[in-house]
């Protein structure tokens, strides 16, 4: 911990398989995440100022590297030679902690510069975040940086501090007492909500290694923070408050890099509601929300999503303190019968499974029981006070039982006296379990010292209540299960596209405007293999009439103009036309309502389509999302898609692994196996449309906005999918 020297010059080590960009950077955050010394410049007597604070505080948490006090009123500061200068100081300099007014800063920083400095805090405000002349100022100050390779940590935050080696560079009006190192990193752009998570972590004995205020990040991002910490053999997971991502690629970078280490992100994304679904003409666009990309690109990385900022510390308790869970089945011991049935509809509120004992766990727990029976969640009742052996007795039959993966003890409102009884066994077992265990400990203020006996402890996660706990281990258990569905490797050979379908797509684009009609648009997807409906363009009754007789009756009629992209609505579609009759009655009626309207250059029309019957009715879209690029949409589709919002999100390109996934994990899989007595229908066929779109919508990612394919009917097995109705946007520079 504070102190050791290995952890001022060692930390995280760097990945051997990096670019000499990433490489150049890694370096550059180990002087300033890790430095050997460290320059305070501005450091002043003012012991209740924090340019006065600093110094003690590195003393106090036992930093090893050399400190060099800088500011020119000063000879001597804190029993230490004091500097008028950077470059005066007549040895190398890691990092600098800059206490100095914003308008010093440029010319400090090139002076840091010249003096091979790595890294730099800048805590002042007043830039980009107060407008264009605090901008100007701040693109200053990335120039210099840059020019002079220094990592620059702010402005505009609380700092940084290294607790294994002592280096404290955050400022803030209160610290927890113990500021010993942990096994978690965590990174916020929100230095309060930084420092708000940091106590409440440490309450609940989770103890940080790393802490960075992130701040406007100058030239260097939480991802850049969080990549580096990742490498450090002691770091067990990272947890991050994020408002945005200023480099989405960056992100990704670091999502993969940490399934490479297999060391879990927790991330609390704010501002959920400021940017909802953006104003499109595709339902897939107002279904993939901004918010809901994130999740999607989330699950799909395997970065645990988090939905307040003290369920940070909840997460990282277990991946701190725990080891991986067999599978899910949790197993609850308490001594309350109300206890029990909260527990077990909890539980099953939330999708844990509840463990059923074997029949050799049964058989021990019988004689450990007066008038309770022995099943989960297993209430021990009054044996707590009348044999108190017998509490330990239970947890470790539990423990050890076959169907048992993860164990919850439940302590609540206990006697003093009874602390050591109820606490000592749970701890005793731990040393030794290959299980997970959790404690709940709830009852108030009157068994507070109970808590803080765990906490202090910090072997075991603990928790106030039930429901807290709960979603924490589902967190914990859903992140395991994705680790593990995706080793493997490659899960099949994706489709074949034909070499001329690109140059098809780019033609039909360049010759439509915003909007494309459906008939065009079910050119352009047609050409990557996606199944269209048979149809015919037509203008006159008498083509329809004879489009209708080469296709067959019953037909499907729809009249198409510029503007009415959702036919349904504007009244467009005829369906199930039997005979020619009904076609000229469908006929006169679509051209009475596109009079006057135009498609493209040409007159509005109507298209002829065979009458497909029967299926699946899915939804099949793209949205392509300003951070993360293209996302494809698919779930229940027809008319009362968006009233149903049954749908999963994913990230092109797409494998045949996340394709299955998205299936699942909407009703759509059901649906496919045949509800309520109806055939199966043919989910391999839907997979590949599904990948389908997915090459497409990555080759041409620069053209396109969105797509809509609905509804996209899945046949019954064998008979393949069909897509009866289409839409593609292009974006509006491209009118």
């Amino acid at each position: 911990m504070a102190g050791n020297t290995q952890g001022v010059t060692g930390g995280a080590a760097r990945p051997s398989d990096e670019t000499n960009d990433q490489s150049d950077l890694f370096d550059r955050l180990t002087g300033l995440m890790a430095p050997r010394s460290v320059a305070v410049i501005g450091a002043s007597a003012n012991a209740q100022g924090w340019s006065g604070g600093a110094i003690p505080i590195l003393r106090r948490l036992g930093y090893s590297g050399k400190i060099f006090p800088v500011n020119p009123k000063y000879e001597e500061l804190n029993g230490m030679r004091c500097y008028p200068s950077v470059s005066a100081i007549p040895e190398p300099v890691d990092a600098a902690l800059m206490f100095v007014p914003q308008r010093a800063l440029p010319g400090i920083l090139e002076e840091c510069g010249r003096k091979g400095v790595r890294g730099a805090v800048i805590l002042a405000s007043g830039f980009s975040e107060t407008g264009e002349e605090g901008k100007q100022l701040e693109d200053t100050l990335r120039e210099i940086a840059n020019r002079n390779k220094i990592a620059i940590c702010g402005p505009n935050c609380l700092g940084l501090a290294n607790l294994d080696s002592g280096f404290m560079g955050l400022t803030a009006a209160t610290f927890p007492e113990d500021m010993s190192a942990g096994h978690t990193a965590l990174i916020s752009q929100s230095g309060q909500l930084l420092m708000v998570m940091l106590s409440r972590a440490h309450d609940q004995g989770v103890h940080m290694r790393y802490l960075v205020s992130t701040g406007n990040e100058l030239n260097v991002e939480a991802a850049d923070y969080a990549r580096w910490a990742l490498e450090d053999p002691e770091i067990k997971s990272v947890c991050m408050a994020l408002e945005g991502l200023r480099s989405p690629d960056r992100f990704l970078d670091l999502a993969k890099r940490a399934q490479e280490v297999e060391k879990p992100l927790v991330v609390l994304k704010l501002g959920r509601s400021q940017r909802a679904a953006r104003t499109a003409l595709a339902h897939t666009g107002k279904m993939a929300g901004a918010f809901r990309t994130y999740e999607a690109v989330f699950r799909q990385n395997n970065v645990i999503s988090v939905d307040d900022p003290l369920e940070l510390a909840d997460v990282a308790a277990l991946f701190e303190k725990c080891p991986a869970p067999r599978e899910e089945r949790v197993s609850v011991v308490t001594f309350s019968g109300g206890w029990s049935g909260v527990m077990a509809d909890q539980s099953e509120a939330l999708g844990l499974p509840m463990a059923d004992f074997t029949e050799e766990t049964v058989e021990k727990l019988k004689p450990l029981l007066d008038f309770t029976p022995p099943v989960n969640p297993l209430d021990l009742s009054g044996n707590v006070n009348n044999h108190p052996e017998r509490w330990g007795a239970s947890i470790e039959a539990v423990l050890a039982d076959e169907n048992t993966d993860i164990v919850v003890v439940f302590i609540h409102q206990v006697r003093e006296a009874w602390r050591g009884r109820l606490i000592g066994p749970v701890l005793e077992l731990a040393k030794t379990a290959d299980k997970p265990i959790v404690i709940v400990y709830d009852g108030g203020k009157i068994v507070e010292a109970g808590w803080d006996f765990l906490a202090a402890d910090k072997s075991l996660p603990i928790y106030r209540g039930s429901q807290q706990m709960l979603k924490a281990l589902r967190r914990f258990v859903e992140y395991h299960r994705r680790k593990a569905g995706t080793q493997g490797g490659n899960d099949g050979n994706l489709p074949d596209i034909e070499g001329a379908a690109k140059q098809t797509v780019e033609r039909v684009l360049s010759e439509s405007g915003r909007s494309l009609s459906e008939y065009a648009a079910k050119e352009a997807l047609k050409s990557y293999g996606l199944p269209m409906v048979g149809e015919t363009l037509v203008r006159t009754e008498a083509d329809a009439l004879a489009a209708a007789r080469q296709i067959g009756f019953p037909i499907v009629m729809k009249g198409l103009a510029d503007g009415m992209e959702h036919k349904t609505e504007a009244g467009l579609v005829h369906l199930n036309l039997a005979d020619a009759d009904a076609v000229r009655a469908a006929f006169a009626d679509l051209s009475a309502k596109i009079d006057g309207c135009k498609l493209g250059d040409a007159p509005a029309a109507c298209l002829v389509q065979k009458m497909v019957k029967g299926g699946v009715e899915a939804i099949l879209g793209m949205q392509n999302d300003p951070d993360f690029g293209p996302m494809i949409l698919l779930g229940v589709g027809g008319i009362m898609t968006e009233l149903m919002n049954d749908v999963a999100l994913r990230r092109a390109p797409l494998s045949r692994a996340d394709v299955a996934k998205m299936i699942d994990e909407t009703r759509l899989s059901l649906l496919l196996k045949g509800y309520r007595g109806a055939e199966p229908a043919d989910r391999a066929a839907l997979e590949e449309a599904v990948l389908r779109l997915s090459a497409f919508a990555v080759a041409h990612a620069d053209s396109i906005e969105s797509i809509d394919i609905n509804p996209l009917l899945v046949l019954p097995e064998g008979e393949g999918c069909i897509a009866v109705d289409a839409l593609i946007i292009q974006p509006e520079s491209q009118e």
